[in-house]
Formats: structure tokens, sequence, C-alpha cells
């Protein structure tokens, strides 16, 4: 329902941390917040949920909504951010013929709209000024992260000065989130997301386990559509997949066959090296793939040949890579299969994958034609024919930052970095 960019927080409360039972009641009290506020009045109190895209043919366009249309009022419940809205809508979901009146701002003044309940097909965000204010912060982090290291003293020089340091940003969105709590200009539902989703994958075990500690909060107190969108349009779309495993799985309790979320999950597992649990996904899925979706088979079908991939079990792999490839036309898959015939040192198979790379998407191979011979030298060591490996490295030698693009390309696959450092070892002998 919502986009990726869309944010909610969540405040603690000071009982948690004095009482041994602070905790439950906490998470009690956050619920109970969003289905106990009433609109008073049709006043707009500069909060609410905005609409950005609205579906064709939804509930949301047959009732007369349109973008920038502030959602804050629904029915009984004022809004004032996702949290209340998916609770007040949850609240009148189970009347499924329901008609709801909600109320919006537009051009200065308050409409009142009638929807049916349940799903209203909107991409929305949250109207606040602090949270742009912090996921305009993090947008800017999260781009840095996608910016290969080897470009970053370079092409994106001004970029990495400690003036605009990741963590230096981290510290200004944390400085928002503590601000926006203390002055009440963020929801305790908006503060308790901000919070998780400012830990990475790959901070900290300490860091990591007080992310895990507010995942229990916010699966304990919030509504459970919620934490389905949370899950898939926040922390899955934006890399926090240690926090997205956390969301679908409770979204799973509720709805096992959802194998979309399944599919996602697999993907999540694999992302973090999890590949048992990867594997045991993607089949959960793929039991029934009559009903997967085209993007849910192919998601399936990668997950396995990540997850064959990273145990070492390389014709698994080459099979559902070949079988991800023909349903998804992805040079990933093609990369993938390379990669598990270089490690057996198979070098019929590298070639007809190769060539088949070549023929089904050239623009692509064109672009990685330095990628594929990194591979292709490391499955000629692997094959014994290490004078042929150095020889063909000979091309590239004065190619700039050969590692750094090397590691850039290889580094989300299972074993890539056999890859590079192939390619250093040739070079110094």
């Amino acid at each position: 329902m919502f986009k990726a960019n869309q944010i909610s927080h969540l405040k603690f409360l000071l009982i948690s941390i004095l009482l041994p039972l602070g905790f439950a009641f906490a998470s009690k009290s956050i619920a109970a917040q969003s289905l106990q506020s009433p609109a008073s009045s049709e006043r707009f109190t500069g909060k609410g949920v905005r609409i950005i895209d609205i579906y064709s043919g939804s509930p949301a366009e047959r009732a007369g909504l349109i973008t920038m249309d502030v959602i804050f009022r629904y029915g009984e419940f004022e809004i004032v951010d996702d949290a209340s809205y998916f609770a007040a809508r949850d609240a009148y979901e189970k009347s499924p013929e329901a008609k709801i009146d909600i109320m919006v701002w537009r051009d200065g003044r308050a409409i009142t709209k009638t929807v049916e309940s349940g799903w209203l097909g909107i991409d929305s965000n949250e109207y606040n000024p602090t949270y742009y204010a912090f996921t305009s912060l993090m947008d800017s982090v999260n781009s840095m992260r996608e910016i290969p290291e080897y470009m970053r003293d370079r092409e994106f020089k001004d970029t990495f000065t400690p003036d605009k340091s990741q963590q230096k940003i981290i510290e200004q969105a944390q400085a928002v989130i503590d601000r926006g709590e203390q002055d009440g200009t963020l929801t305790p539902a908006q503060v308790l997301v901000a919070r998780i989703y400012l830990i990475f994958d790959d901070a900290s075990r300490e860091e990591i386990q007080k992310q895990s500690e507010l995942l229990k909060q916010l699966i304990a107190s919030q509504p459970p559509s919620f934490i389905h969108v949370l899950g898939n349009d926040l922390f899955f779309e934006k890399k926090r997949f240690r926090a997205a495993i956390e969301c679908f799985k409770q979204h799973l309790k509720l709805h096992p066959d959802d194998l979309s979320i399944r599919a996602h999950l697999g993907v999540a597992y694999y992302r973090l090296g999890m590949f048992a649990e990867a594997n045991t996904a993607a089949d959960y899925a793929l039991a029934d793939e009559a009903k997967l979706s085209g993007r849910s088979e192919y998601l399936a079908y990668n997950v396995k040949a990540m997850a064959a991939l990273g145990r070492q079990e390389y014709s698994k792999a080459i099979e559902f890579g070949e079988k991800a490839f023909e349903i998804g036309d992805c040079h990933c898959d093609i990369s993938l299969v390379m990669l598990a015939a270089a490690e057996t040192g198979d070098l019929a198979k590298l070639e007809e994958a190769s060539r088949k790379a070549q023929e089904t998407l050239p623009k692509e191979f064109a672009t990685r034609k330095l990628q594929l011979a990194a591979v292709e030298a490391f499955a000629l060591v692997k094959a014994g024919k290490r004078d042929q490996a150095i020889e063909l490295i000979q091309n590239w030698k004065d190619t700039d930052r050969v590692e750094g693009r090397l590691k850039s390309y290889w580094k989300v696959y299972p074993g890539g970095s056999d890859v590079w450092t192939n390619w250093t070892d040739l070079t110094r002998h």
C-alpha cells in the first residue's frame, strides 16, 4: 500500500524501564492509543497521511480522493501517522460492507469523502515536517551506501567529505528523532520505527540486539497490517533485511499462504548469508508453484540458486540459476551460473553460460566484459590452466581500479570474493 519512503516511529515509555512488567504495559498502551483518539472536531492539526498516488479503479479513485489530499480522520478516529491509519482501518475492516466517512485536508479546507472499508488503493507518506527531515537524512545515507567503494574517493569525493560522512548524517537523524520524541512532533509509533530503521544489517552486535528488542515492541504493539507494510515496503525495500525478516515471520503467522512474502523472506535470508533458511523459504513458496506470480516464481528460483551457491552445491546452483534466467532474463543469474561453473573448473558450462548471456543480453554483456573475464580467469585456474588465466588478465592490465570494480560486482554472490582474490593473485605472478 505504501511506498518504501514512508517511515513510522514509536516512543519508549518510561515505565518500561522502571518496572519488570513495563514492556507488556507499554505495548498495550501504544496499541490502544490509535483507537482511543477520536477526532473531536473537523480541525486539521497539521498531521496525517498524505496521498501521493492513487491506483486506477481503486476505492480511493471511486471516492473522489486526489493526490496531495491529507487524510486526518478515518471514521471516528484521528489519523496522525501510518500506525493510527492502519489501526483505524483494521477496526472497520471487520465489517467488509461498511462505508466510512473520512476527512481530508485539500487546498486549505477540510473535505469529507465516503470510502469502502479495507484497502484504499493509494500510495502515501506521513504528513509531518519532522518526519520529512528524518527521511531526507536517511535517504541521503541510503544513497551513499549504494555508491561503490572504489568510486567514493574520486567520482563522489565531494559526497564523502568529513562533513558529509554517513556516520555524521546518521547522528543528525538520531538527533531529529530525539527532538521529535521530546517535543512531541513525532508520535510514539514514528519514534520506534525510526530507531529500528537507523540500524543497518552490518551494525555492531550490540546495535543488532537493540534492534531486536525494538522489533519485539513493534510487533507486540502495532496492527498486523502495519507490520506487513513496514516489512515489505520499508525494511525490505531499503535493505534492512533483519527487520524485514521479523515482520515477514509475523505476517506469515496470520497469512501462511502469502507466497509473495515467502519469496521475499527467502531473499532477505540469503542477503544475510542464512542459506539454509533461504532455501526453506523458497521451497515453501515453490510447493504451490502454480499460484506464484511470475515475479515471485523468479525470486524463489533465484533464492534457491543463491542458497545452493552459498552452501557450495554448485550443480544445484547452476540448475536453479538457469531456471531463474529462463523466467527473468536477469544477467545476475547467468553470472551466478558462471561463478558456480568456475568453482568446479567447468569451462564448457562457463562458455555455454557466457554465450547465452551475449545472445540474450548483448548490451548488459558488453558492459560487464571485465567482470566476466575475471570469472573466466578464476575458472581457468580451477581447471589447472593458470598460464592461460595470466595471459587473459593481461588484456585488462591498464584498466583503472580493477579490484574495486570486481568487488563492486561480485560481492553480492556467495563466494564472489574468490573472483577478485584470484585476479589479485594472478597479477602478482
